[in-house]
């Protein structure tokens, strides 16, 4: 005889509040940063560069912190300029498993300041959220 059995998930996958328009300026500012004393899981971004026009570079900056009460590393850097191409207007970043935490900033270091929406999506355990 088959019966169903139903339990809670382990993580929980959801937008993150820190999704919506960000204003670029020329330093660094952080548009997302999120740590947890559990393991957890961020789960990707999407960044809109529709509004980019020509002579505009933005760039993208993903740290992670590999120790706790450590200091953010870069992991990756990403430089988009000038207006893009039709077809690739978003900018993704991909899931990153996390221990310790994860800041992602940008900046605008030519061009018009403009406004760039981005969404961000993490996991963590139920209960931790």
């Amino acid at each position: 005889m088959a019966h169903a059995v139903s339990s809670p998930p382990i993580l929980r996958i959801k937008e993150s509040s820190q999704s919506g328009t960000k204003a670029m300026a020329a330093a660094y500012a952080s548009v997302y940063t999120e740590s947890c004393t559990m393991a957890m899981y961020f789960a990707g971004a999407k960044i809109d560069l529709t509004n980019m026009a020509a002579g505009d570079t933005i760039d993208i900056q993903v740290q992670v912190m590999l120790a706790s009460a450590g200091n953010y590393i870069a992991y990756d850097t990403m430089t988009y300029n000038d207006a893009q191409p039709v077809g690739h207007l978003i900018a993704y970043i991909a899931p990153i498993p996390e221990l310790h935490g994860i800041n992602i900033q940008m900046r605008q270091t030519a061009g018009v300041l403009r406004n760039i929406d981005c969404q961000f999506f993490d996991a963590k355990r139920i209960g931790l959220v």
